[in-house]
């Protein structure tokens, strides 16, 4: 299974989770797990979808925050709900913030019913995913889909908001991929690219982030919009690249970005800003729930990683360093 073939496969495993999802939240006994403060955990891709989940909870007026898995290893009494998110549902650090957090009504969201995640709480949505690659595309959109399912209904909604997405998604794929020779060129021989977001696109830029790094090997990091404008812009010129997300201050930081001679790509769903000399806008729709519109963006994103990978002669090349110590070890990965 390659990168990309994931990467196109989206719409089909969202459709899929979309019904499996649909299926056990209706006949699921969901009370008593709606407590005042909703902590949302994972590791890697996973916190990156935990900062977006958290960001959708506070819109919608809940206690929200994400929390990284790390953070929960010491058993600070930190939520009163925990979300952990895991696609494949062995990540040591958030099956490890489940133990370590008893008091708390543990909500799990993976790909594995029978998995360690799973095993630990109280109760676990299973999203339907199939087989992905290195770095996960479908698993971390696959795990968006079922938090926003699982949201609606714990916020009193039927769930059923995100049904268009796979349809959205096979549009945005399209009309995305006509702009990736426009930023392969300009996105050449990067020494070093920031992705900027606020809000739920923080959780976005910092999945880009590490698409970046994963896929081209590349250093790329993730930035608060407002936090990029106190220094850390400082360091960009023409040797390095800027992928933004956002359309709010996000516009003018691309326009001031493309000003100083470094290549910018805007994902937008402003569609009054158009491509400049060096800047590529990719417009993508606009959805009242950040959940879906987290998925919406990180698309384009998980595009350029690809588009950088195939021109670094890295397609779907596996992981350098193998961690020992990252998962639970079970008897099907033993």
């Amino acid at each position: 299974m390659s990168y990309r073939s994931t990467i196109a496969r989206q719409p089909e495993a969202l459709a899929d989770t979309h019904a499996t999802v649909l299926d056990q939240l209706g006949a699921a006994d969901l009370s008593g797990l709606l407590r005042p403060v909703i902590g949302v955990t994972g590791i890697g891709a996973s916190f990156a979808a935990a900062v977006v989940g958290a960001a959708e909870l506070q819109a919608r007026g809940q206690r929200g925050v994400a929390i990284r898995a790390c953070d929960l290893a010491a058993g600070h009494d930190l939520a009163d709900t925990l979300v952990g998110l895991s696609a494949g549902g062995r990540s040591i650090e958030t099956v490890t913030a489940f133990q370590k957090l008893p008091s708390a009504k543990r909500i799990g969201i993976s790909q594995d019913g029978a998995g360690p995640l799973a095993g630990v709480s109280d109760f676990h949505l299973t999203i339907r995913q199939g087989a992905d690659a290195t770095p996960s595309s479908v698993g971390y959109t696959a795990t968006l889909l079922g938090m926003g399912m699982l949201f609606d209904r714990l916020l009193g909604a039927d769930g059923t908001g995100f049904a268009d997405l796979p349809a959205v998604v096979e549009e945005v794929l399209s009309q995305a991929a006509d702009k990736m020779a426009r930023i392969g060129t300009q996105f050449a021989d990067r020494r070093a690219i920031d992705c900027v977001g606020a809000g739920a696109a923080l959780g976005t830029a910092d999945g880009a982030s590490l698409l970046i790094r994963e896929a081209a090997r590349l250093p790329a990091s993730a930035y608060d919009t407002r936090h990029y404008l106190h220094g850390p812009l400082e360091a960009m010129d023409a040797t390095t690249g800027v992928l933004i997300i956002g359309d709010g201050r996000e516009v003018e930081l691309a326009r001031q970005v493309e000003r100083i001679g470094c290549p910018v790509v805007l994902v937008t769903t402003d569609r009054s800003v158009q491509d400049g000399d060096g800047l590529t806008v990719i417009h993508v729709p606009r959805r009242d729930n950040l959940i879906a519109q987290g998925i919406v963006d990180i698309l384009a994103p998980q595009l350029i990683a690809a588009q950088l990978s195939d021109a670094a002669g890295l397609t779907d090349v596996k992981f350098r360093y193998r961690m020992q110590d990252t998962k639970v070890k079970t008897d099907a990965a033993a």
